[in-house]
């Protein structure tokens, strides 16, 4: 019960929370980056409480491996008890549907940075709150592959870090620890086994001595049917890592939405 309280509260208590010592470190945001309103004093995000309040927060029922919401109170969802995961665990603050489908969205392909942050505050945020990063754990991006790194000129799943760090205390894991040199086809309309197919070698340990022995916790914005995160484990493990977390901002959980996220139109350029 402490998981559902905590979210549903989150919309309207957040900006009341541990705002004492924050405030000497950061600035209160002022200004609501999704409708232009303006923000209280003691916001710790900035997004406003409507604006968060139409984030369809993840409850308790959820997949104890994924966290994708579940319909009925079991410990995996189908997907987890037919496929075996080389992590420990995802977990993710809401569904990836409606306002944070369009936010989301306006992140990756029309360049908002400064959402990407904010909605990284938003995950940093419940992320602490919720002790879903281990304690000894190193945090990491999912890396771009450098042809969509140009033409975006960013990495959404980096900026959504950055934000996260104001609220998550851990290490980050040295930059270029871990690319991705090999450029995957789309994978819209591909199945949770096709995808890992898809991404089978896409990541690589540049530095091994640099994760070996390490809890790793990797920072995304969704997560689909979860085989990027596996496929980064999988490498990540080979490398000698001692166990993989996941964190994502959303969840994907209808069948196009797993396996459409983007349009047709813009999947060969993101």
């Amino acid at each position: 019960m402490l998981f559902i309280k905590f979210l549903d509260s989150i919309a309207g208590h957040i900006q009341g929370v541990w705002q004492g010592g924050l405030e000497l470190v950061f600035p209160a945001p002022t200004i609501c980056l999704i409708c232009g309103g303006t923000l209280g004093t003691r916001a710790l995000v900035e997004l406003c409480q409507a604006c968060l309040g139409r984030l369809s927060l993840v409850k308790d029922n959820f997949c104890q491996r994924c966290g994708r919401p579940q319909p009925q109170a079991r410990n995996y969802c189908v997907d987890c008890g037919e496929l075996e995961h080389f992590f420990v665990k995802n977990r993710a603050v809401a569904i990836y549907d409606g306002a944070l489908k369009e936010q989301i969205r306006e992140v990756k392909y029309q360049y908002n940075r400064r959402l990407g942050l904010a909605l990284g505050q938003i995950l940093g945020l419940v992320a602490h709150r919720m002790a879903w990063v281990p304690r000894d754990a190193y945090l990491v991006a999912v890396p771009l592959h450098e042809t969509r790194l140009r033409r975006r000129g960013y990495n959404q799943a980096e900026l959504i870090l950055q934000g996260a760090m104001q609220y998550l205390n851990r290490p980050l894991l040295p930059p270029g620890s871990i690319t991705r040199p090999d450029a995957t086809g789309a994978s819209n309309r591909l199945g949770p086994r096709e995808r890992r197919a898809n991404l089978r070698g896409a990541f690589k340990v540049a530095r091994p001595a640099l994760v070996d022995g390490k809890v790793l916790c990797v920072v995304d914005d969704i997560y689909t049917t979860g085989a990027t995160l596996d496929e980064m484990a999988r490498v990540l493990l080979y490398a000698g890592a001692k166990e993989i977390h996941g964190i994502t901002l959303a969840i994907a959980i209808t069948d196009q939405d797993i396996l459409d996220i983007a349009p047709i139109t813009t999947l060969e350029t993101w």
